[in-house]
């Protein structure tokens, strides 16, 4: 049954290969990668798809007069990983590629990486454009309990859920010789984590604040949730913007135009209120 299941995957995606502009508009649609199961960006409700990067892609396939494909991906072990399955390699099983990829951290430190053996870029098949958008990671605490963050040392007497395997994970385990670990809750989700907030289960939260404020419907319960950005995190904000293959840089060109007529418009910024998630404007463009 597993062998049957993996041929249909391979015979339903074998047309997906990334391409140029050219051969996008003669095939009438892009694939859009998107992450699966990643509320509030993109995901399925009642078998539709939903989300930020989905509303996103909509606009960037009509924009080029063409139909949106989506191509659903998880999340491997790091970035590099996924822009090499999703992007120029193509997928382990079924070798298919997307034609743009979108929320990716974009980032020129990690662009312009080198391999330490040979000193060439280790990034140069992927070209990172158009950030439309700064992530964050906030903790959003029971204002009952916790009215307001002034130090992290305030989680050595409270309760704090963190999803497994992520940035808030490591730092609130590890960090302060370990002496936050025994207040550490956690959760295989943000979503079970934002839960056992709401369920008054633990006493904070710490994750992205896009998914914090969709969980926690932050818009409509401020006066429950409080909010921190005191985080020191190596890093805890970051733009999030697309990826196409280095052989295609025509169109991320194109797709970088768009966007940034999105963001004058204001498209952009209805797009996450839609979500009742708060639209922050791009690290790069905060410095121009």
């Amino acid at each position: 049954m597993f062998f049957k299941i993996a041929f249909l995957i391979t015979l339903l995606l074998s047309s997906l290969s990334a391409r140029s502009l050219e051969e996008i508009h003669d095939s009438d649609e892009i694939i859009i990668a998107i992450y699966e199961n990643f509320p509030p960006y993109s995901y399925m409700e009642d078998g539709v798809a939903k989300g930020i990067d989905i509303e996103l892609g909509k606009l960037l396939a009509k924009s080029l007069n063409v139909k949106p494909k989506w191509y659903w991906t998880g999340s491997d072990e790091n970035l590099e990983d996924d822009l090499r399955n999703v992007i120029w390699k193509g997928h382990l099983i079924h070798k298919t590629k997307a034609d743009v990829m979108l929320r990716v951290p974009f980032d020129y430190k990690f662009i312009r990486q080198r391999d330490k053996s040979t000193g060439e870029l280790s990034n140069e098949l992927v070209v990172m454009k158009a950030p439309y958008h700064a992530e964050s990671w906030v903790i959003a605490t029971d204002k009952e309990k916790i009215p307001e963050v002034n130090s992290l040392a305030q989680f050595q007497f409270n309760t704090i859920g963190v999803e497994l395997d992520t940035l808030p994970d490591a730092h609130f385990t590890y960090s302060f010789q370990g002496k936050l670990k025994a207040n550490v809750r956690h959760y295989v989700s943000i979503l079970d984590a934002s839960n056992a907030l709401k369920d008054k289960k633990i006493n904070a939260v710490s994750g992205l604040k896009s998914q914090l404020e969709y969980f926690l419907d932050y818009k409509n319960n401020q006066d429950k949730y409080h909010m921190s950005k005191k985080i020191d995190y190596v890093k805890s904000k970051w733009d999030i913007g697309i990826a196409v293959s280095h052989e295609f840089r025509a169109l991320g060109y194109e797709l970088e135009g768009f966007i940034e007529e999105y963001y004058k418009k204001g498209l952009l910024k209805e797009i996450f209120e839609k979500y009742n998630v708060s639209y922050e404007k791009p690290i790069v463009l905060q410095e121009n």
